[in-house]
Parts: C-alpha cells; sequence; structure tokens
C-alpha cells in the first residue's frame, strides 16, 4: 500500500504536473480537473500559482495551459550535474565553429525526440534555443538517426506511433518508405532532413552511442538546403568525429 501523502495540497500540485506528458503537453483546467477528480477552483488556484512562478504557461490561442521554462531550467540542472551537458558541450561547439553551422542534441522521448542541447554560430541572428522541446521522428535528421539504431522491438514501436503527417512536400508519410530510409541510414552511417520538417532547410545527423556502445542520442549539422547539400558526406564525417568524443565521455 503506498504511503499515504504527509501534505496533500502538494500532493495535488504534483499529480497537476504529472498529467502533462508527450501525448498531452497541453491541457485545460476541466481536462486537469476531471483527470484527478478535483474542483476546478483547486486546480485553478494551484495552475495560477505555477504560472506566476514559471512552472507552466498558458497558451493565449487556445487558452491551455503548458508545462513553463522554469521546468526546463531545472532538467538543464539536472542534466548539468549528471555530467552529460558537460559531456555534449565541448564537441557541439567546437563542430560548430569548424562548419559554421547551427548544432543539434536530442534523445529519444517516446515516439518522439527531445532536444537537450544546440549551438548557434555567431552568423545564426535568428537562432532561437530549441532545448526542452519536442519533434516527431520520422521526419527530422536527429529522430531517423535514433530510429535506424534504436533496439529493433523499441523502434518498430516508435515507427507505429509516428503520425506520419507533412509538414513540407518532401515529408516521407509511407510507413514503408520510411522503414528503406532508414534502411539507407544505418548503412550508411548517418541521416538526412531533406527539407522534410521545415522548408529550405536540411540536416545531416548521425546516433551518438555511450562508452558502452548503448545509444545515447543523436546529433546534427543544421543549415540552409543548398548550403548543406554539397557537404552532406563532409558533415557526415564531421559529426561522426564529434559524436566519437562525446562517447568517449559518456
Amino acid at each position: 500500500m503506498a504511503e499515504e501523502a504527509k501534505v496533500k495540497t502538494l500532493k495535488k500540485a504534483l499529480d497537476i504536473l504529472s498529467c502533462f506528458s508527450v501525448a498531452t503537453p497541453e491541457l485545460g483546467i476541466s481536462e486537469i480537473s476531471e483527470r484527478l477528480d478535483l474542483y476546478k477552483s483547486n486546480v485553478h488556484n494551484i495552475i495560477s500559482t505555477y504560472e506566476q512562478f514559471g512552472y507552466i504557461e498558458r497558451n493565449t490561442e487556445n487558452g491551455k495551459y503548458r508545462l513553463g521554462t522554469k521546468i526546463l531550467e531545472l532538467s538543464y540542472i539536472i542534466n548539468s550535474n549528471l555530467g552529460l551537458h558537460n559531456a555534449i558541450q565541448p564537441p557541439m561547439s567546437a563542430l560548430s565553429v569548424e562548419v559554421n553551422e547551427v548544432i543539434y542534441f536530442a534523445v529519444p522521448k517516446g515516439a518522439r525526440i527531445m532536444y537537450l542541447e544546440g549551438v548557434y554560430p555567431a552568423t545564426s541572428f535568428n537562432a532561437r534555443s530549441m532545448a526542452g522541446e519536442t519533434a516527431e521522428m520520422y521526419c527530422t535528421s536527429l529522430g531517423k538517426a535514433i530510429l535506424a539504431f534504436l533496439p529493433p522491438d523499441q523502434a518498430i514501436k516508435a515507427i507505429s506511433e509516428q503520425s506520419m503527417r507533412a509538414h513540407t512536400p518532401n515529408t516521407i508519410t509511407d510507413r514503408n518508405a520510411l522503414l528503406n530510409e532508414l534502411e539507407h541510414t544505418r548503412k550508411r552511417g548517418y541521416s538526412i532532413d531533406n527539407m522534410e520538417h521545415e522548408f529550405g532547410i536540411k540536416c545531416v545527423g548521425v546516433p551518438v552511442f555511450r562508452r558502452d556502445g548503448s545509444l545515447l542520442g543523436a546529433m546534427s549539422i543544421s543549415g540552409p538546403s543548398l548550403r548543406v547539400e554539397d557537404r552532406i558526406e563532409e558533415y557526415a564525417e564531421k559529426l561522426h568525429t564529434a559524436s566519437q568524443k562525446i562517447s568517449l565521455r559518456t
């Protein structure tokens, strides 16, 4: 039998945070109230307090709530304390300087990827931090690099949960075509996002493994399609070199 919470109000607050997930990133007051069998007034008061301190934020377009940047700050502290940030950042920063492009690092999170780190060259005036954000696997180089090198049972499960909706005319929307693409990715050792997630942006991605050989995540170089197109193999080689440096640190 689970031990009864000593501070019931705090438990309610934590239960509300636990309602948010990859499958349900945004929720309304009524939805949370129904899920937890709490009065709407209780949910509203707790949500309002979270919002005041940045743990939850309101989407002004639909009125629903989602986890806020304060959660990301806390996760960043955990990540740094675990040493992952220190292992990833130096090789990524060096690579960004070398190729003068944006470098991303992501890990699998259910059927999606979650961006952990991003390094931006000085010329990227419009770049924004992606840390903590998620994206689909099937249409990103990071996601495809992860899917291609996941254990088969995990990959099949993740593929079955992909929405396969088209973001651009280049998006792969057929699961058999995706499986063929992943086979090509495994053979050549790197993935390509051929303007599949965002038109005009092409990315090259590689898997990143821990020292023990298990899959840690993926790293990518992202840039304007015309600029990246002529350097795909070069970028893949540089990514592999950087990924090996991360592997030695993890």
